[in-house]
């Protein structure tokens, strides 16, 4: 009796196959995910110069939120959300926020906030294995506020390496927070070619030192959000910027 034998693929063609199957995959959620982010642009309202604000940022001070209330605030093009600072810490309400705003229609971003308490590789590893790049619909942020035990340089140098580990997994620069006070003082005109995402609280945007501009202006932390239970940050877009220059694609 003649026996057949069922060959197996030799171990190249298997991980050669096994990759395949992988790029396909990531491709196809890639794409899914663009659908869905040019899905909600269309159904948003039209610019508006004179709308009161356009965005928001959050971190776990502001608890519980109702995605459902907050989504028919249409003023809202976009939302930032705490995920993580320093080595080990990751907000609480970062699943539930990132997972609620976006099934409620709204483009969602993540950030980072950065310590001098631990390295860049820890820090980097905390945000990216939480923040995943799958469920990004807005360019990373990192938020530049303290110095702590570094000087300039060494806080140049960190925030530089920052962003080449952003780069390399993402495919886009890091959007940097800060106040402009801090920024001025500490980061220009280094990042000035960065989308620059920058806290001034006051009626006048913001001004960059050393020919820089901003991308987006928080004017106000005090902002009054239905279906959020605290005071939220409020922010602008520059008028030469859109959505279109945060979306990650």
């Amino acid at each position: 009796m003649i026996k057949w034998q069922h060959s197996t693929p030799a171990r190249p063609l298997r991980s050669a196959l096994l990759l395949t199957m992988v790029m396909v995959l990531l491709w196809s959620c890639d794409n899914s995910n663009q659908r869905r982010i040019d899905d909600v642009i269309r159904h948003m309202p039209s610019r508006d110069a004179e709308a009161p604000y356009d965005g928001i940022d959050i971190s776990s001070y502001q608890g519980y939120i109702d995605w459902n209330k907050v989504s028919s605030d249409k003023n809202i093009r976009f939302v930032y959300i705490k995920a993580t600072e320093g080595a080990t810490y990751r907000s609480t309400h970062y699943a539930h926020n990132l997972s609620q705003a976006r099934r409620n229609g709204m483009l969602v971003g993540s950030y980072h906030y950065l310590t001098s308490s631990s390295s860049i590789d820890e820090q980097f590893q905390n945000f990216s294995s939480f923040a995943l790049k799958s469920v990004q619909d807005l360019v990373p942020m990192l938020d530049v506020e303290v110095r702590g035990t570094w000087s300039r340089s060494q806080l140049i140098d960190s925030v530089d390496k920052f962003c080449q580990l952003v780069q390399r997994l993402y495919g886009v620069q890091p959007m940097i927070y800060s106040t402009m006070e801090f920024y001025n003082k500490n980061l220009t005109p280094h990042f000035n070619k960065h989308l620059l995402y920058i806290g001034r609280y006051s009626k006048e945007p913001p001004e960059i030192n050393w020919e820089g501009k901003y991308t987006i202006w928080q004017f106000s932390e005090t902002g009054i959000i239905p279906g959020i239970d605290a005071y939220v940050d409020l922010c602008h877009f520059h008028k030469d910027t859109w959505l279109q220059d945060i979306i990650l694609h």
